[in-house]
């Protein structure tokens, strides 16, 4: 094979050089921007992010969330009154509007972006919390059973906040229609769809619409998996920024979850809540985001 070329499969199949390889990642980036309507803009933390427009952000945000409860198993049914669930779901009411409130001080321009929050509780049979791009938090409700304070169960809820503070939603649905376009535009380009490409039939144009689907829902996975500590670790630092304004400090957090439930082995909410509050117990705060091997400071909105 020579340098900066591809193999075409066979004799009479064009081969692609390395500027048909530009070009074809060009063709993808174009009309991922135009897509997109905007390409980049500025994180907390000064950092390009390649972000989708608004309503779409938050059509793909809510269908991941309903996908995510959705599999995730339901409680088992209670006779009616349920024992302190008006209670909990008071809590997450009462704290979740002083959460808002903090946020609207902290970022003067997110009402624009986000007019209101809302805060609401699932029945469902494991902790966790899943937010949109729109500012719907949802908090499943055996998070009463791990977060006991109100400064444990303010972390909580403040940390999906903070994801929606960070536009992460739109981070993601950016990733995931570069991914689409890349699998529909750049891999035919590239011709690696060869394996099906003898398949004449509708049955066999069949099989390789699904392939490319297949590959376009796992490569945007993937590369959003690949999004998550930073994102986490960010969503993390607005969330003690917001504490802070609420007369919480970081000291305050790990103490109010219960202990056992913590340290149970879980799901990939609790995996990353564990890292959060070890983040915590190490250094305090975490100050400093980690992007691309570089770390860039994040300044905490300070109480007025």
């Amino acid at each position: 094979m020579r340098a900066g070329r591809l193999h075409g499969g066979g004799p009479g199949k064009k081969r692609l050089g390395a500027g048909g390889f530009a070009a074809a990642l060009g063709m993808a980036a174009l009309l991922s921007c135009t897509i997109l309507g905007g390409c980049a803009t500025e994180t907390p933390d000064n950092r390009a992010q390649f972000m989708a427009p608004a309503t779409l952000s938050e059509l793909y945000s809510q269908a991941n969330l309903r996908l995510s409860m959705a599999v995730t198993p339901a409680a088992p049914e209670c006779a009616p009154p349920c024992a302190g669930h008006a209670q909990f779901d008071q809590r997450v009411s009462d704290i979740g509007a002083r959460i808002a409130a903090a946020a609207y001080q902290a970022y003067p321009d997110l009402a624009e972006r986000i007019p209101k929050f809302s805060f609401s509780v699932l029945d469902k049979a494991e902790p966790g919390t899943g937010s949109t791009a729109a500012g719907g938090i949802v908090v499943l409700r055996p998070v009463d059973e791990l977060a006991r304070s109100d400064q444990a169960l303010s972390f909580v809820l403040a940390r999906e906040v903070g994801h929606v503070v960070a536009r992460h939603h739109e981070e993601n649905t950016g990733a995931s229609i570069m991914i689409s376009v890349v699998t529909t535009v750049v891999a035919p380009v590239l011709n690696v769809a060869k394996l099906v490409a003898g398949l004449a039939t509708s049955a066999g144009a069949w099989v390789s619409s699904a392939g490319m689907s297949v590959a376009s829902f796992f490569g945007s996975r993937a590369v959003v998996d690949t999004y998550r500590p930073r994102q986490q670790e960010q969503a993390d630092t607005i969330a003690l920024g917001l504490l802070d304004r609420m007369g919480y400090g970081a000291g305050d957090v790990a103490p109010g979850f219960a202990a056992e439930p913590l340290r149970a082995a879980g799901s990939r909410w609790l995996q990353d809540l564990q890292a959060s509050l070890a983040r915590l117990n190490k250094s305090g705060k975490p100050e400093t985001v980690s992007t691309s091997g570089q770390s860039h400071q994040l300044a905490l909105a300070p109480a007025p």
